[in-house]
């Protein structure tokens, strides 16, 4: 199975509280269409993230590359299948076919792909929400993981948007059983 992380429990011990509109949106299936895309490669704790995000953000534009669409990260793996310091993930966004990058940032290409997608709203620190109700969508449905899932973050500016109300879209790659 693909990228999947355990619910959050608060202090207390509880599940964090969701809000009913939340609850109330369900995932679907989609066919994504493939395009080129420029990422930086990372390795570790998710704690870095931030931290690489200011990498990633410095290297492109230093370099003068131009995005297409939406910033975005790649889970290539999961933290319920490797140890932290093994988790591989990407930070990226999606460019022209033609477009060149140096290193440390590399060109790769996402195919064409059947996924499920959901739209969560809310703060990045209680995403695992939306796997928890992808991961079920698929089981009830007669779906399976099949790829690396990536988070397109839909907010232009994160930080000028309350944590309640950033915008997620989630894409998992999925097969037919």
């Amino acid at each position: 199975m693909g990228f999947w992380m355990p619910a959050q429990e608060t202090a207390s011990g509880q599940l964090p509280q969701i809000p009913k509109q939340e609850r109330l949106r369900q995932p679907e299936i989609r066919e994504i269409p493939g395009f080129t895309y420029v990422y930086l490669q990372c390795k570790g704790p998710y704690a870095q993230i931030q931290a690489k995000v200011g990498e990633f953000m410095g290297q492109f534009f230093k370099q003068g590359l131009t995005p297409g669409g939406n910033f975005f990260a790649i889970y290539q793996n999961s933290p319920e299948k490797v140890k932290q310091e093994e988790l591989q993930w990407r930070l990226g966004f999606p460019v022209a076919a033609d477009t060149v990058p140096n290193a440390p940032l590399e060109k790769g290409e996402f195919t064409s792909t059947q996924a499920v997608v959901y739209l969560y709203v809310g703060p990045y620190e209680k995403v695992a929400y939306a796997y928890g109700k992808m991961t079920a969508f698929c089981e009830l449905n007669g779906y399976t993981p099949a790829g690396a899932s990536i988070e397109k973050y839909l907010d232009m500016n994160p930080m000028a948007v309350k944590p309640e109300e950033r915008k997620t879209e989630i894409i998992w790659p999925v097969k037919k059983q």
